[in-house]
Order: structure tokens, then C-alpha cells, then sequence
């Protein structure tokens, strides 16, 4: 923190910096706490970056997110004074340079390029991506909502996580079985791709942890695989996507559980016994 107490950095356990102290004291650090997050959100933006607030910009940021090495990842989407939820494992990112919103994994992978004026929160796998669209402001200014720009093409599409624009289909069949806000169906996202992973939601759905993290409701969860293994990070992530406030579970390979938010991964057991404290 700066002398003046108004700006904040990151520096590691030697001192060395990591994160130059040039974002505003502002969210949930405090001088001199240690950091444990995987990934770090700041508000502000790196000095050299030049954002023009417009009234009429959907896409928004005034926020920038870094990985534990100080490496600027992405500019998350100002959403609720703060940076975007993550939903479903994804947030909406802005390109500062075009002000176009996208799709990025909260890690920095990007999952549809920053080429629309706006998305919608990705839902069972989907989001619905906006062209030609401005920002309207209610009455009191507090809340805002998506209107036609009449100086540009309207146009509006489904596409999903993988950055693929979708067509739906008016009725439900064996390949189109989820349904989506405009009523349509389209092809499940989140798939089981062997038994083992079958046997393994089979299980958690009775697992007493689980159930506990689900709630009053547990037999209303269904969990759906979110991310599956990989060498840089070997865990399933699991998901209750039809949750408002979804709570995710991370498994290893000795079917360990965890919750997971991606900032913190912590043994389920733990969190849930801290949850209750």
C-alpha cells in the first residue's frame, strides 16, 4: 500500500513485487495480509491503458484480473460495482482496445473471443451473444438493461462455451435436450463421457458431504461436469448449474472433495464445518 494509503500492489514473501501498487484501495484486501487466491482482482487498470467511460457501452470494465506471478490474465466485466461472477467455470472479459465483451476461463483461457457487444451469463453451457446493442439506463441510473442501437445491424445468437454459434430446434430429441430462455432445444454441454464418470456422479449424488454443501434441497442437485482432468490441473470440477448461488465441487484422482470457487480450493469437509461455525 502507498504511503498516502490509496493505492495497493502485491509483493511476494521477499519483498519483490509482484503487483505494482497502482489500484485503488478498494475490495476485500488489507495491508500486509497474506494471499492465498489463485487468481487476484483488482480494481483498476494498469497504468498505459486508457478506458473512455460511454454511457451507452454495454461492455464495461474498470477491473483487471492477475495470476500469482503478477501476469495481467484479463479485464473481467464490471458487473454489480465489482468484476463478473464466475459461472459454469467461464466469466464475461472485456478487450480494452475494442471495448468488445467475450468468454474467459477464470484462469485466462479464452473460451469465445471478445468480439460482441454483449453476453449473457453462461447458463447449462450456453450464452446468448449480442450485436448492434447500447446500454439504456433505468430512471434512477442504479440498474440498466440492453436496447437496439438504431446506428447499427442488430443481431442476436446462442453460443456456447466452446465459442460456437448455435441453432436451436423447436422440439426435444435425442440430441437436443436442453432448453434455453428462447424456448428452443439444443445439444447438452456438459456430457458424460464414460461409465467411470457416470459411477462417479452416481455416488456424489448420495455422498453425505455433498448433499450437506447442496442444502435444504439436495434431491433438486444435479451435477454436471464442468472441467475433467488435465496435467495442469488434475481435478474434475462439478457443478449444480441450475443453482442461483451455485456451489462447486472439485474431485481428485483418490475421489477426494473439495469445494472449489477458483480462487480457493478447500477440503469440502473443512468448509463446510467453517460454514457452519
Amino acid at each position: 500500500m502507498t504511503a498516502d494509503s490509496l493505492y495497493q500492489g502485491v509483493k511476494d514473501g521477499d519483498s519483490a513485487v509482484i503487483i505494482a501498487a497502482e489500484y485503488p484501495v478498494i475490495g476485500p484486501w488489507i495491508s500486509g495480509e497474506s494471499i492465498t487466491d489463485s487468481i487476484i482482482d483488482f480494481y483498476g487498470l494498469p497504468k498505459g491503458i486508457t478506458w473512455t467511460f460511454d454511457s451507452l457501452r454495454a461492455a464495461h470494465t474498470f477491473n483487471t484480473t492477475f495470476n500469482r506471478n503478477g501476469q495481467v490474465l484479463y479485464h473481467p466485466f464490471l458487473y454489480d460495482n465489482g468484476a463478473d461472477y464466475i459461472e459454469e467455470g467461464a466469466r464475461r472479459f472485456v478487450d480494452v482496445k475494442t471495448g468488445k465483451m467475450g468468454l474467459v476461463h477464470p484462469y485466462g483461457r479464452v473460451l469465445i473471443p471478445a468480439k460482441y457487444d454483449f453476453l449473457m451469463p453462461l447458463k447449462n453451457g450456453y450464452t446468448t451473444a449480442y450485436r448492434g446493442v447500447k446500454r439504456k439506463s433505468e430512471a434512477r441510473g442504479e440498474h440498466w438493461s440492453i436496447v437496439p442501437d438504431s446506428t447499427k445491424q442488430f443481431r442476436h445468437t446462442v453460443v456456447n462455451r466452446m465459442g460456437l454459434e448455435v441453432k436451436g430446434h423447436g422440439e426435444k430429441d435425442a440430441e437436443n435436450s436442453v432448453r434455453l430462455d428462447d424456448g428452443n432445444y439444443y445439444p447438452t454441454v456438459y456430457t458424460i463421457q464414460d461409465p467411470e464418470e457416470q459411477k462417479m456422479l452416481d455416488m456424489l449424488s448420495t455422498d453425505q458431504l455433498v448433499m450437506k454443501a447442496a442444502g435444504p434441497q439436495p434431491e433438486k442437485w444435479q451435477l454436471k461436469i464442468i472441467e475433467r482432468p488435465s496435467p495442469k490441473f488434475p481435478y474434475y470440477v462439478l457443478g449444480n448449474i441450475q443453482s442461483i448461488l451455485p456451489i462447486y465441487i472439485a474431485v481428485d484422482a483418490n475421489a477426494r472433495l473439495y469445494y472449489f470457487d477458483y480462487y480457493r480450493m478447500i477440503p469440502l469437509a473443512d468448509y463446510l464445518a467453517a460454514r457452519e461455525y
